[in-house]
């Protein structure tokens, strides 16, 4: 699906009536939660007020050479939720005229994989970038508490792959949303607001295009049609096989993460069922015992198969639902 979209906005863009008269009281507005600061641009704005889910960035500060000098930038939220008509007709009533020739400057594409937490893209998600020939993207990643790896992030930005739980991006959306509420007023839930459970476990794997490196099939808005097929996440390899991840040393202690790393690190050298004989063997028959202890070391956190194929199927399905609608 499409997951963030910024167009580019010619500098003689003429502005619907509406959004002109908001520029306007914007411009001398003293609340600067109306007018915001920008180091690229002249100011900032929340269109929120007249309907429209979105930014707009007013005015491409001067700068040598800088062939976009004046232009200005729509940046739409929440693009996830809404279809491709909803989309145009945000654009729509910020602009005159048609919105198909408009340049993108950047846009995320994704996939929902339900099922699969992100622990199991740890050792298996490979992301290769064109800059340098076979070059493999930096990969790092983040924790909370002992919830194990919610974000998982591989290149720079503007250019990104991430792969993160989006069950606990929504939970962070709906906390800010509860500290807004009136004391009073019900409290607002995940499956209320979102569709999704605590108890879910999704991973929403992201390729992120921008800084003027996106592929020409969709480099803009009346292009996004295309979009199903055009596979966004051509340069990610997934390699499966039975290694679990590996759970971080101040979680687990010294003594424990020790083992734990070197009795993975025998399981994969003699393949499962050597390793199993190996153990049996080795503790007086207590293998079973051993595996238990250790199993966040040993045992894959998902047992089923996600391939590079399947990740096209549910990006092309989803995105094809937000353009058909």
């Amino acid at each position: 699906m499409i997951d963030k979209l910024e167009a580019r906005l010619p500098r003689l863009t003429v502005f619907r009536p509406e959004t002109r008269e908001f520029m306007a009281e914007t411009w001398h507005s003293d609340h600067s939660a109306r007018r915001m600061g920008s180091g690229r641009y002249e100011w900032v704005t929340n269109l929120k007020p007249i309907g429209i889910d979105g930014l707009l960035h007013f005015s491409l500060k001067r700068k040598q050479n800088d062939p976009h000098e004046g232009e200005h930038k729509l940046e739409l939220f929440d693009t996830g939720y809404k279809t491709f008509s909803e989309l145009l007709g945000q654009i729509g009533s910020v602009i005159e005229g048609p919105a198909d020739d408009l340049e993108l400057m950047r846009i995320d594409l994704c996939a929902d994989l339900h099922g699969v937490p992100v622990d199991w893209f740890f050792n298996r998600l490979r992301v290769k970038f064109k800059r340098v020939c076979y070059e493999i993207g930096e990969r790092k990643y983040g924790r909370m508490g002992k919830n194990g790896i919610q974000t998982i992030n591989y290149g720079k930005k503007p250019n990104v792959v991430r792969a993160y739980d989006k069950v606990a991006e929504l939970g962070d959306q709906l906390k800010k949303k509860n500290r807004k509420l009136s004391p009073d007023a019900h409290k607002l839930t995940l499956e209320s607001e979102f569709g999704v459970s605590e108890s879910d476990t999704i991973t929403r794997i992201e390729r992120q295009f921008g800084g003027g490196r996106i592929p020409m099939q969709i480099d803009s808005v009346g292009k996004l049609l295309s979009l199903p097929d055009f596979n966004p996440f051509t340069n990610i390899e997934i390699v499966n096989g039975s290694g679990a991840g590996i759970p971080p040393l101040k979680e687990c202690g010294l003594d424990t993460w020790l083992t734990g790393t070197r009795l993975r690190e025998l399981r994969d050298e003699m393949g499962i069922q050597q390793f199993n004989r190996w153990l049996n063997a080795n503790s007086a028959g207590n293998g079973a015992r051993y595996r238990k202890t250790y199993s966040p070391f040993l045992e894959p956190v998902f047992d089923g198969v996600v391939t590079s194929t399947t990740l096209f199927e549910v990006y092309r399905a989803s995105v094809e639902r937000q353009l058909a609608a």
